[in-house]
């Protein structure tokens, strides 16, 4: 009997939601979503990776937006080796069709290169796209950064340590918020990974950490995590928490049942219609700082 590929990879993502199995559940999320939404290609810099993805905020039509939207930029993950903006069109697609407009940005991997080179091009990125984000629709007065395990980390530096926007003639401040969904912000440098992409001197390992770089003037933050999380160790989101009321910076939470893939896979066509979590990440977004 032949199942049609699309009832195929709408019982995977049904199945695997729950299960948090990112690397098929992603998959099978752009093969069901059929919206058709505006797609626009820039690069950034010189490097073939140097580019970001833009997707028109439209209207409960599918029309694009006639006034200026709330812009979100979303960082892919992929433990800093793998990973690409394509791979994630659904997420820009469902925000677009949340009326907002959506960069997506690729950023170089390991072990072509290393910590700290990816968050210099996120950086890099998200400057570039602000600057520009009027001629897609987009409100430059609110910006939220967002990213996926590996992406929120890199996302998080760039949020909380201003020397990488510093290095781009701009601050923190160009945001009106930051969303870490599922992501290491104060991690131990335990396995091969970890160590092949940040190990260094004191200083360098220091750095890594964005939890280093909460202080009273960081963003207001939104977080995401699964109960059940086991590829990033869910202390990382209550570390970072602490730190961010510690220091009185607006931060919520948002804990739900599942493990890694269960809060970038609420984007998906057949979970957002229901879903808490893009519920308040899209009051979160819209909110006036």
């Amino acid at each position: 009997m032949n199942i049609p590929v699309r009832l195929l990879s709408i019982a995977l993502i049904a199945t695997l939601a729950l299960q948090g199995c990112t690397t098929i559940q992603l998959g099978a999320a752009n093969l069901i979503e059929t919206a058709e939404v505006p797609r626009t290609e820039v690069a950034y810099g010189e490097g073939p990776r140097q580019r970001y993805d833009v997707y028109r905020a439209l209207d409960s039509l599918g029309r694009p937006l006639a006034t200026p939207a709330p812009v979100v930029i979303f960082v892919h993950g992929g433990s800093w080796e793998s990973g690409d903006k394509r791979g994630y069109a659904w997420v820009g697609e469902a925000l677009a069709q949340l009326g907002f407009v959506a960069v997506l940005p690729n950023y170089r991997l390991m072990p072509g290169t290393r910590f700290p080179d990816f968050v210099d091009d996120v950086a890099r990125a998200v400057t570039h796209a602000r600057a520009r984000a009027a001629e897609w629709g987009g409100d430059t007065s609110r910006v939220v950064l967002m990213g996926h395990s590996a992406g929120a980390h890199i996302a998080a530096l760039v949020a909380y340590d201003a020397r990488y926007l510093a290095k781009q003639g701009t601050a923190p401040a160009m945001f009106s918020g930051f969303v870490g969904l599922s992501g290491p912000y104060d991690f131990i440098f335990d396995t091969k990974l970890l160590r092949r992409t940040f190990a260094g001197p004191p200083e360098r390992e220091y750095d890594a950490l964005p939890v280093h770089f909460v202080t009273p003037r960081s963003l207001r933050t939104l977080l995401v995590m699964g109960n059940d999380d086991r590829t990033v160790n869910p202390r990382n989101t209550r570390s970072l928490a602490a730190a961010l009321r510690k220091a009185e910076v607006p931060v919520e939470e948002i804990w739900v049942p599942g493990t890694h893939g269960v809060s970038v896979g609420a984007f998906a066509r057949i979970n957002r219609g229901e879903s808490e979590i893009v519920r308040r990440i899209a009051a979160f977004v819209r909110a006036t700082p």
